[in-house]
């Protein structure tokens, strides 16, 4: 999962430890606009602010199964209108569901698009929050996921964090 590269001076960060890795929501001050995601955490001193703190409040209430949807300001990174569009369609898929990247395609009004379903999974900067682990390949096979680390998305350990969270929503 491609991080931040770059000053972080001007964004805001809370770091957190889960059964899944570290994560770190960032913020611009007043949107959330990336989750990172990795196994080893970061050097940088967290710099918290209410968007990144009530962020990481969220994703421990949802690790502990208390939280089915998000409720936060979201400007995801580098995403223009198309991308925005996409994700928030992503959005939309509820909690515990899962659907093939062409039944995405379809439920984003867009049923020829299915390739452009799986770059925008492939491309989210907020995983979870946007929850593309819920897509997945019209065979049942979980597909690609590139959550949790900078291995290949097809990496088992990868493939292995995307099965967990769909178990996760199973319960």
């Amino acid at each position: 999962m491609p991080q931040i590269i770059g000053p972080l001076d001007h964004l805001f960060m809370s770091s957190l430890k889960t059964d899944f890795g570290w994560m770190r929501p960032i913020s611009d001050g007043s949107s959330l606009v990336r989750l990172d995601w990795n196994q080893t955490g970061w050097h940088e001193l967290d710099r918290p602010n209410h968007v990144s703190r009530e962020t990481k409040a969220q994703l421990q209430a949802f690790f502990r199964g208390c939280l089915r949807q998000f409720d936060l300001p979201l400007a995801p990174a580098g995403k223009n209108a198309n991308g925005q569009y996409w994700l928030n369609i992503m959005k939309k898929i509820p909690y515990g569901t899962v659907m093939s990247y062409a039944d995405f395609a379809s439920f984003a009004g867009k049923p020829k698009a299915a390739r452009a379903a799986g770059s925008i999974c492939a491309s989210n900067p907020i995983p979870i929050i946007y929850p593309c682990h819920r897509v997945i390949r019209k065979d049942g096979q979980l597909g690609h996921y590139g959550g949790g680390s900078d291995h290949h998305p097809k990496h088992p350990d990868n493939l292995a964090r995307k099965a967990a969270l769909i178990k996760l929503e199973s319960c």
